[in-house]
């Protein structure tokens, strides 16, 4: 029962869900929209399980006094931290399941202020995100192969129904496609992995199994394969822009996010505690990787005319960056990666939050998300562009907001390992992104807004949620030690 006690946060997110999807069919179609909240609330709930694990620590208000780490009943029951069969619930997991849960809540927000989504199906698609959510939070304390194929598997089904929620709409249509059939091929490849190093290791419990030989490395690599399909690490990105162009915004703007933070926590966990990448001479690979990753969005993000396919690429360069970590494999990296995690779902959804509302005053153009939605912001509303010109400079990582000190740690962590060349790429990438983060702004600020352009109208759940975002962005930018004394101590893994 211990085992399945260190999971009560997903199992009660999970019932709640699917509580949800019965609601949906008993409810009258004029009393739907009310289900968004019970979905807040589910989230809420499960927030509060995890979180009240991890706060005792030092944490985001305080100093606080640094808790022992269980590994086993008694105090693991107690900080609802342990190791079960298949998975491992620690203070890193625990950090970016809040992040997960948190990009949730932020995603539902948006939503609710989304004419692309009927309230009449704010049931399904709000279990279908819930699920999506249970599964990511599986993956991030997943130490067994088996269960980290059927999470992934979870989080994919539930993405590809999402990406073509709008029926109606060839782009999401296609999107939805292309994610399927990418997604089908890499779990085809990861799952023969998994054959591949059961068949070396006699084990597919990553704390269990020593791998050695070419098979066990192959296997790796398989596995390898299907992290990058769902992190969007190049060249396993092919599906993103479209995808992300053709889903509804909330879901672009949650699938930019959660899905790729919690696969990128599931890849640090195997290549830098249960299987280290230097043990396996797979370091060299993942700064490839890693500079091939950051180098590909950014120079392709320069060419889109499209907000939505901007920040497509702007999220696989960003996938680049939190990389760094996983290669570099120190504390320090460990760190970089929950700071900029939890940094990267507000500076990001913040963004998309502005998208959606300049997009509900887009009634005269074949394209809601063209870039030209953006022209003359600041005489229309002046509030908006400020935020999103801060969500954007956050991104490209301007001090002193709290995209500098994700970016910070990373790019620290690099040279710390004497990793220069990844540092370097990382600078130089960081400084291309400034050109095309402005270029927006440019527009808010400099260009004239076009004939009939209108004050964007903000409703109450975009407007919780660019508020949320940016509170978060403005925060722990000027106070970054607050952040950074709870991801240090949470960069800790118990196998």
């Amino acid at each position: 029962m211990l085992n399945l006690a260190l999971l009560k946060s997903e199992i009660v997110l999970g019932a709640l869900a699917l509580g949800l999807l019965a609601a949906d069919l008993l409810l009258p179609e004029g009393r739907k929209r009310a289900l968004y909240g019970l979905a807040l609330l589910a989230c809420g709930i499960s927030l509060f399980l995890t979180g009240s694990a991890l706060l005792p620590a030092p944490g985001v208000f305080g100093a606080g006094v640094p808790l022992p780490l269980p590994t086993g009943g008694g105090p693991a029951a107690a900080l609802g931290a342990g190791v079960g069969t298949l998975w491992s619930v620690d203070p890193f997991s625990l950090f970016l399941k809040m992040v997960v849960l948190g990009s949730t809540v932020l995603a539902l927000l948006l939503t609710m202020d989304d004419s692309s989504i009927p309230d009449s199906e704010a049931g399904s698609f709000s279990c279908l995100l819930l699920l999506s959510a249970v599964g990511m939070m599986l993956l991030v304390s997943a130490t067994d192969l088996l269960l980290i194929f059927v999470s992934l598997e979870l989080v994919s089904i539930a993405s590809f129904i999402l990406v073509g929620y709008e029926r109606r709409n060839p782009k999401s249509n296609e999107g939805s496609l292309k994610y399927f059939i990418f997604g089908a091929f890499s779990s085809a490849v990861m799952a023969y992995g998994i054959s591949l190093f059961y068949g070396a290791t006699g084990a597919t419990s990553l704390v269990a199994a020593k791998p050695q030989g070419a098979m066990a490395l192959m296997g790796l690599l398989f596995i390898l394969v299907g992290f990058g399909f769902k992190a969007a690490i190049a060249p396993m990105h092919f599906w993103v822009p479209d995808a992300y162009e053709g889903a509804p915004t909330p879901v672009t703007a949650y699938l930019s996010v959660a899905p790729k933070l919690a696969a990128m926590g599931a890849l640090a966990r195997l290549l830098t505690a249960l299987v280290p990448a230097g043990s396996m001479d797979l370091t060299l690979l993942l700064s490839l990787l890693c500079g091939l990753t950051m180098t590909w969005g950014n120079l392709v993000a320069l060419f889109q005319r499209n907000i939505k396919r901007l920040l497509a690429y702007s999220s696989i360069a960003q996938a680049g960056y939190i990389m760094m970590g996983i290669v570099t494999g120190d504390a320090m990296g460990l760190q970089g990666i929950l700071i900029y995690s939890f940094v990267y779902v507000a500076m990001n959804i913040g963004a998309f939050a502005l998208a959606v509302a300049l997009a509900a005053d887009r009634s005269d153009a074949l394209d809601p998300y063209d870039l030209d939605s953006f022209d003359g912001l600041s005489s229309r509303s002046l509030p908006a562009a400020l935020a999103m010109t801060l969500f954007l400079l956050s991104l490209a990582g301007i001090p002193p907001l709290a995209g500098f000190i994700g970016k910070f740690y990373l790019i620290g962590s690099a040279v710390g390992t004497a990793h220069y060349g990844l540092a370097i790429v990382a600078v130089l990438n960081s400084v291309v992104s400034v050109y095309y983060y402005m270029s927006v702004c440019y527009r808010m600020f400099f260009t004239a807004p076009r004939k009939g352009a209108r004050v964007p109208r903000f409703g109450a759940g975009i407007y919780a949620a660019a508020a949320l975002a940016l509170a978060v962005t403005l925060f722990f930018g000027v106070f970054p030690h607050r952040l950074a004394v709870w991801a240090q101590f949470s960069a800790k893994f118990l196998p």
